[in-house]
C-alpha cells in the first residue's frame, strides 16, 4: 500500500464568521446564488479533500478554544460565551494546547491575528501557550485600521506591542507577518546547515506549524475600497451595501491565502506543506455571511450556525483523493490529535497531563477529539466519530437563558439524526430596524455608509433563499414563528417570546436527506429523541457532574487598557495579573499587577538576536 510522506510544514487557516456558502466553490456544489469570487481558496479546494460534514461550535472563543486545546468547548466551560478584552477568563491554563505538544517535539510554532482564548495573565497569552512567536489581538473583535478595542490599543508580537500596526488593514498586517516569519524559518536553517557543515540534510528537519487567526471576515465591515470594486459591485445591488463590504472583506482575505501559499512555493517548502482551512462558527448573515442552503446562523446549533466551510489540501494527502469531497463527520477538537498524533507522529497517551496551575478550578480531562488521519492519508477510510456534541449550556437550570422555559440547550448529531433541544440561539431571537441602525451606528464605514433605511436583512433563525434567475444575492428569511407589521412573514420580524426558539422546544432532523432541517420529526420518532437526550444528559453528569461547566473565571476586579505605549500615546491591552515579568509565564491570576511593567518584555530583540538576524541576512543575498 501506498503511504503519503507526511507533512513538515502546516498552515491551520481560521476564518472568522465565514460563511458556508461564501467560497465560488461552494456554488456549484449546491446550486446557490454566487457567492464572492475566491479564486485562490478554490485551487485549494478542488485540490484537496472538502470537508461538507466539519462541525465547529456557533460562537467564536468556544471554537477556538476547542481547536487549540482537542476538547469539546463544554468540556472547558466554554459553551455560551465570548472572552473579551478585561474578563478574567480564559482558555483554562491547566491544559497544553496544539501548540505546546508540537513545541516540545521540535516543531517551529507561530500564531497570528485573533487569539480570543483569554489574556489574563502573560501565562494566557500566546508566547506561553506553545507558539515561538505571535503577531495579533488578544481581543474578539477589534477596528481593522485603527487597533482600537474600546478605550485600549490590542495588537502585539511577541510580548510587546506592536506600533507599526496601526493604519495597516489587519488582513494584510497578519499577511504580511506570516510570510516574514516562514521565511525567516526557512533562511536560518539553511543558515545553520551551512554554516555547521551538517552532514545529513538537515532542511529535512525543519518542522513548522502556522495558525493564522484572521480577523476578516468578522465585523466591523472594513475593507479598501479596492476590494469592493469590481466583482463586488456586479455581484450585489447597491442597495445590500452590508453583503458589499462583506464580500470586499472575502476577497481581501483569498488575496491573502494566495500571497501566503506563493512565500511557501518561492521557498521550496510548497510540496511538503499542508494546507487547513475552517471557519470558526458559521456565517452571520446580519454582517453579510451566507449559509445557504443551511439553517440559521452564527450564535445558533442549527446547521448555519455550527456547520463549517472547511477544507484540507497539500501534503499528506492520498493522491486518490485530491478533489475529493467528504461527507464524513468531523469536528473541529480533532485537528489537535490529527496534527499532533497524525502528521506529527507523535504519542497522546498522556492527554491527561497539563500544565502547572494554581488557579485552574477542574482537573484536565481527557481529549475529546479524534485522529482522523487515516481518512485523509489512506483510501477508503471512515471516520472515528459516530457523534459529535455541538452545543451543552447544560441541563440543569440556567439563569441566562432569559425567558427559556426548558433549562440551558443542547445539540448532538449521531449519525444522521441531530437533535436540538431546549432554546436555540444565543442572541435575542428578534430582529428590529431599531437593532439594526443601532449597528450602523456602531459600525460605520466612510467609503460605503449603512444606509439608515435598509432593511434589517437578518433573523437569526431562518433560511437563506433559493438562488435568483439574475444570481443576485438576497437576505435570509425569516422562520415561519417570525411576525411583523406587516403579518406576512416579511422584515423586519420579530420572534414571540413563546415561540419555541426562545422559550425552548425539542427539535429531531435528519440532516443527511434534509440538511436545511426543515422538516422537525421528533413527534414521530419519540425512541430516537429519547436517545439522544439521554446522551445529552450522559455528557452533562460526565462532564460537570451535573452543574453548570463554569467558564475558567479567575474573578475579582477586570482588567483595563493601561499605560501610553500606544502608537499615538493611548493606553494598550496588557495582562493584568500575576507575575509582571512576562517571559516568566506566570499562571497564577491571584494577584493584579501595573500591566505596563518597565521590564525587557521581548528577549527576541536582544542585540544578539539583532546580529544573528543580520548574519542570516548577509548570508541569504550572498548565495
Amino acid at each position: 500500500a501506498y503511504f503519503p510522506t507526511a507533512p513538515k510544514h502546516v498552515v491551520f487557516f481560521v476564518i472568522d464568521d465565514y460563511g458556508f456558502a461564501d467560497a465560488s466553490y461552494k456554488s456549484a456544489m449546491y446550486n446557490g446564488t454566487a457567492p464572492p469570487p475566491t479564486p485562490h481558496i478554490d485551487a485549494l479546494a478542488l485540490a484537496g479533500i472538502r470537508l461538507e460534514s466539519h462541525y465547529v461550535n456557533k460562537l467564536c472563543s468556544p471554537s477556538r478554544t476547542a481547536l487549540l486545546s482537542g476538547r469539546y468547548a463544554y468540556t472547558n466551560g466554554m459553551d455560551d460565551g465570548v472572552i473579551v478584552n478585561g474578563q478574567n477568563r480564559d482558555m483554562a491554563l491547566n491544559l497544553l494546547t496544539i501548540g505546546d505538544r508540537l513545541q516540545r517535539a521540535g516543531w517551529k510554532t507561530s500564531n497570528y491575528g485573533k487569539w480570543d482564548a483569554g489574556m489574563t495573565t502573560w501565562g494566557s497569552t500566546p508566547t506561553c501557550r506553545g507558539f515561538d512567536h505571535f503577531e495579533g489581538f488578544y481581543s474578539a473583535a477589534s477596528d481593522y485600521w485603527s487597533h482600537m478595542v474600546g478605550p485600549g490599543y490590542d495588537y502585539h508580537s511577541d510580548f510587546k506591542v506592536e506600533v507599526n500596526a496601526s493604519n495597516v488593514y489587519t488582513t494584510h498586517k497578519v499577511t504580511g507577518a506570516v510570510q516574514k516569519w516562514i521565511t525567516e524559518q526557512v533562511h536560518r536553517h539553511e543558515w545553520e546547515r551551512e554554516t555547521k557543515k551538517k552532514d545529513d540534510d538537515n532542511n529535512d528537519d525543519l518542522q513548522t506549524f502556522a495558525y493564522v487567526g484572521h480577523e476578516a471576515v468578522h465585523g466591523p465591515l472594513e475593507v479598501p475600497m479596492k476590494y469592493i470594486k469590481g466583482p463586488c459591485e456586479k455581484l450585489i445591488p447597491a442597495d445590500r451595501p452590508i453583503r458589499r463590504i462583506y464580500c470586499g472583506m472575502v476577497r481581501a482575505m483569498d488575496e491573502s491565502i494566495a500571497n501566503i501559499t506563493k512565500t511557501y512555493r518561492q521557498l521550496g517548502i510548497l510540496n511538503d506543506t499542508l494546507f487547513i482551512l475552517t471557519g470558526d462558527n458559521g456565517g452571520q448573515p446580519m454582517v453579510g455571511g451566507n449559509n445557504y442552503p443551511l439553517r440559521g446562523g452564527k450564535a445558533t446549533a442549527f446547521e448555519g450556525g455550527v456547520r463549517s466551510i472547511a477544507f484540507l489540501s497539500g501534503a499528506g494527502i492520498h493522491p486518490s483523493l485530491h478533489g475529493s469531497v467528504s461527507h464524513e463527520i468531523m469536528h473541529v477538537t480533532d485537528w489537535l490529535p490529527t496534527i499532533v498524533g497524525g502528521v506529527a507522529g507523535l504519542d497522546l497517551s498522556d492527554n491527561t497531563t497539563g500544565r502547572p496551575c494554581p488557579t485552574c478550578n477542574r482537573k484536565v480531562a481527557p481529549l475529546d477529539g479524534f485522529n482522523q488521519w487515516r481518512m485523509f492519508s489512506q483510501p477508503n477510510q471512515t471516520s472515528l466519530r459516530t457523534e459529535v456534541l455541538l452545543d451543552l449550556q447544560t441541563l440543569a437550570p440556567n439563569p441566562a437563558a432569559g425567558a427559556t422555559r426548558i433549562p440551558g440547550s443542547g445539540a448532538i448529531r449521531v449519525g444522521k439524526w441531530k437533535l436540538l433541544h431546549g432554546h436555540q440561539g444565543y442572541y435575542p431571537g428578534h430582529c428590529t430596524v431599531r437593532q439594526f441602525n443601532s449597528l450602523a451606528r456602531k459600525y460605520p464605514n466612510p467609503a460605503i455608509p449603512i444606509r439608515k433605511n435598509e432593511t434589517n436583512p437578518w433573523c437569526p433563525y431562518g433560511w437563506t433563499p433559493p438562488p435568483r434567475a439574475d444570481g443576485l444575492y438576497e437576505p435570509p428569511r425569516p422562520p415561519p414563528e417570525c411576525t411583523s407589521k406587516r403579518h406576512d412573514g416579511g422584515l423586519p420580524c420579530h420572534v414571540p417570546r413563546n415561540s419555541g426558539l426562545v422559550a425552548g422546544q425539542t427539535l429531531l432532523f435528519d440532516v443527511v436527506s434534509d440538511m436545511e432541517e426543515r422538516h422537525n420529526v421528533a413527534k414521530t420518532n419519540p425512541d430516537i429523541v429519547a436517545r439522544l437526550l439521554a446522551k445529552l444528559q450522559k455528557y452533562n453528569e460526565t462532564h460537570c457532574g451535573g452543574s453548570r461547566c463554569g467558564i475558567d473565571d479567575a474573578g475579582g476586579p477586570k482588567g483595563k487598557p493601561t499605560g501610553t505605549d500606544g502608537p499615538r500615546g493611548e493606553p494598550v491591552w496588557y495582562p493584568w495579573r500575576g507575575d509582571p515579568h512576562p517571559t516568566h509565564c506566570d499562571t497564577n491570576r491571584t494577584a493584579p499587577f501595573d500591566a505596563s511593567p518597565d521590564v525587557e518584555i521581548n528577549p527576541d530583540f536582544s542585540k544578539n538576536a539583532e546580529e544573528l538576524a543580520e548574519r542570516i541576512y548577509e548570508w541569504v543575498h550572498r548565495n
